[in-house]
């Protein structure tokens, strides 16, 4: 098992791409990206690692037996793996594309306890040098996104892997059939932002885009309305949290898309991000669960733009979910996040006596 080199380009072309599907679900694959561009881009970053990335090969000889990716999210600390290719196992048909639930519409859980197969066991010592080089470069949390239902779940579990939520992804369109009933204006509607200064509907409030000085007072937000168990995944301090944020499709790498805010009374009550990948927007928004009223109107501003649009959705906003329901919105797929905290290595330097 060693770090890719530039020798391996060579080596993995014809017989040694990857062969099945990745069993990681990045964000920004979760539309079914195009295979042979999505192995591409992999072989690019895996070969060349540019900086905040490491990639990982196995090889059984000259055949590539495993091959596994990480990239930085948006701090050095917070680490998501977005490849985890095992070409010589095979999965069921479907099963790394659709979301599993029980016949009693509960979630599948997988057993951990089990034997580990040989096969197994590679695809585990993999996991594991991944997890240990992303924790010489100072990384302290893992992130992991599975379908739900996915039979690499208990690999990754016995990896030391722990769900700590479930997101269902919908898609509908937005545009001349909603019917915003909060206050949104057809000059909101209209531009692909809203504009600063605009009313949000709902008492007049502002909805302005996001300042650099509202960092810790949307991390506020964050802990008004997340489930203390997913902050403890996310990250339970500020800069925790910083650094564990998903970024929603950047120019540059660990950046974010464009955001907004909704103020009350000079508070931050609801944050907004929008942006447009492959032809779809996507969009995510937090708000504050003493304004309700400000939910509905940051997805009315969401949903009266036209188009096709994309949301993936965390079990615990679940009212962001029957909002789109409603609204025509398809379940897609179905995920489950998963999280590791690593251990990284403490470098402490001294003197000791040495034997002339």
């Amino acid at each position: 098992m060693q770090s890719f080199r530039i020798s391996d380009a060579l080596r993995c072309t014809l017989p040694n791409t990857p062969r099945g599907p990745n069993l990681a679900c990045p964000r920004d694959s979760l539309d079914g990206v195009i295979p042979g561009r999505q192995q591409a881009r992999l072989w690019q970053n895996a070969v060349l690692q540019p900086a905040g990335r490491v990639a990982l090969a196995q090889w059984d000889g000259w055949r590539l037996a495993g091959l596994a990716s990480a990239r930085i999210r948006c701090g050095r600390r917070a680490w998501e793996i977005d490849g985890w290719y095992l070409p010589g196992r095979e999965w069921p048909p479907g099963s790394m594309q659709e979301g599993g639930k029980g016949k009693g519409g509960g979630w599948v859980q997988f057993p951990i306890s089990a034997p580990v197969a040989e096969g197994d066991a590679a695809a585990l010592e993999l996991l594991e040098q991944l997890i240990a080089a992303i924790g010489w470069r100072s990384g302290e949390r893992i992130f992991l996104r599975l379908p739900a239902g996915s039979p690499a779940l208990p690999l990754a579990r016995r990896g030391g892997f722990y769900p700590c939520f479930n997101e269902t992804l919908l898609e509908g369109y937005g545009g001349p059939s909603f019917q915003p009933g909060n206050g949104v204006t057809a000059a909101a509607a209209s531009d692909w932002g809203p504009p600063a200064g605009k009313s949000s509907g709902n008492g007049g409030d502002a909805l302005r885009p996001r300042a650099a000085q509202d960092e810790y007072a949307l991390f506020q937000l964050f802990c008004a309305s997340t489930p203390a168990a997913v902050r403890d995944a996310l990250g339970l301090t500020f800069d925790q949290w910083q650094d564990a944020r998903e970024p929603l499709f950047s120019a540059k790498p660990g950046g974010r898309g464009p955001e907004w805010v909704a103020e009350h009374k000079g508070r931050i009550v609801g944050w907004l991000s929008m942006a447009s990948h492959r032809r779809a927007i996507e969009a995510t928004i937090m708000a504050h669960p003493d304004y309700p009223e400000r939910l509905a109107c940051l997805l009315d501003t969401v949903l009266a733009r036209p188009g096709r649009q994309r949301w993936l959705v965390p079990e615990y906003r679940a009212a962001v979910a029957e909002r789109l329901s409603r609204q025509g919105f398809q379940s897609r797929a179905e995920y489950t996040m998963l999280v590791k905290l690593a251990a990284v290595p403490a470098r402490s330097y001294g003197m000791a006596p040495v034997e002339a």
